[in-house]
């Protein structure tokens, strides 16, 4: 890439797999809104101080028209028929309330296992999915939702520590769980608890809000086959992996995210009775190995917002 200037120090912008940045705190994410950004819209901004008309996604996975614009080392969307397209005012209005200091988290499960994960800050791109963690209750999905969006605002904000965590539940007796209001009578339930604790500890605060939902229309069907997208980005593939003669030894992080997700993913994932610190190990057939590179490939990669729920309110 050709060295662009920053708007407003007139320094080389910077990048990485994730953003372009400036020394003064520029910084541009190149993803936005389910939209890839490429050199030439950074140089557009940091030239003109917007970009041409883009078409990004709303968090009802639609489409919608807009420029992006500088706004101090932030950029915000700019429409030209404001007030005569929902969907990109719904979008607007969503992107200019999120404060910079939060990370804003919405966590709902209506099917034992399952949560639909929504994570959102200025500083990072936008997350949502539905995950499935396997057999459990849908408590236990919840706490698995709280872990992965901790992990996930931590690996992309370098500066997590100056945020507060303002999440989100569908279920009332779970918000008393992570407000330690009450406690789980299960013995598992309480390890979930505490390592959901663990994660949020980092952040300069958090806070959990009772918010129901009205129940979506015609919810049901099965769960898709495919593997989540970027659920887990920080996860690097374990070089202690052993290849046996007829299967694999994987050596997970002893993350209850991580693991459940894995073995929801493999049925067939027999947990080996290791007593092992550092790792929670299961053994899988030699000739899963091709999917176990695709998921491997798939839960850490960077997010790119395509694989947004369609929702019905």
């Amino acid at each position: 890439m050709d060295e662009i200037l920053c708007i407003n120090c007139k320094k080389p912008m910077k990048g990485d797999d994730k953003k372009w940045f400036c020394d003064c705190g520029m910084t541009v994410w190149k993803v936005t809104s389910g939209k890839l950004l490429s050199p030439v819209h950074l140089r557009q901004l940091m030239e003109q101080g917007r970009t041409e008309m883009l078409t990004f996604r709303s968090k009802k996975n639609k489409p919608f028209k807009a420029m992006l614009a500088i706004n101090g080392t932030r950029t915000e969307f700019v429409f030209e028929n404001a007030g005569k397209d929902q969907d990109a005012d719904d979008e607007a209005n969503r992107y200019m309330a999120l404060d910079r200091k939060e990370v804003r988290v919405r966590v709902e499960s209506g099917q034992p296992g399952i949560v639909d994960l929504t994570i959102e800050s200025l500083d990072m791109p936008r997350y949502f999915q539905k995950i499935n963690f396997g057999l459990g209750s849908t408590r236990e999905a919840e706490c698995m939702g709280i872990i992965v969006a901790a992990d996930y605002a931590k690996f992309y904000i370098p500066d997590f520590s100056e945020k507060t965590m303002r999440i989100q539940v569908n279920s009332e007796e779970f918000s008393n769980y992570i407000l330690r209001e009450t406690k789980p009578r299960d013995k598992e339930m309480q390890y979930f608890i505490s390592y959901a604790w663990e994660k949020l500890g980092g952040f300069r605060a958090f806070e959990a809000v009772y918010t129901p939902k009205r129940r979506r229309k015609n919810e049901g069907g099965n769960v898709s086959r495919k593997f989540p997208s970027g659920i887990f980005p920080w996860l690097e593939k374990n070089v202690e992996n052993q290849e046996l003669d007829e299967s694999i030894r994987v050596f997970l992080p002893r993350n209850p995210a991580v693991y459940r997700q894995f073995k929801a993913s493999f049925h067939v994932a027999q947990l080996l009775e290791v007593d092992d610190d550092e790792y929670v190990i299961y053994e899988v057939p030699l000739e899963l190995k091709k999917a176990l590179d695709t998921w491997y490939s798939m839960v850490s990669s960077i997010s790119t917002n395509t694989n947004s729920l369609k929702r019905e309110e």
